[in-house]
């Protein structure tokens, strides 16, 4: 699970097109991974919300909540 705030974008450059999910397609944030760097999970669920509000996942965060006990 991950949060990110974008206050500013560059529409040309980012556009919902252009979205990927599971793998890194331009250049690795870190040197730390190749790109593309393929997830090989499975992903359950990709929410993209542009409302700008809070979306509270409760499940999510009492299993992160019990993993650290």
């Amino acid at each position: 699970m991950a949060e990110a705030q974008a206050p500013v974008t560059i529409p040309f450059a980012i556009n919902p097109g252009a979205m990927s999910c599971g793998l890194n397609p331009g250049s690795p944030v870190t040197p730390d991974y190749p790109s593309p760097f393929r997830f090989t999970g499975t992903l359950h669920r990709v929410v993209i919300d542009v409302s700008g509000d809070l979306i509270v996942d409760s499940e999510s965060e009492m299993r992160v909540a019990m993993a650290r006990q």
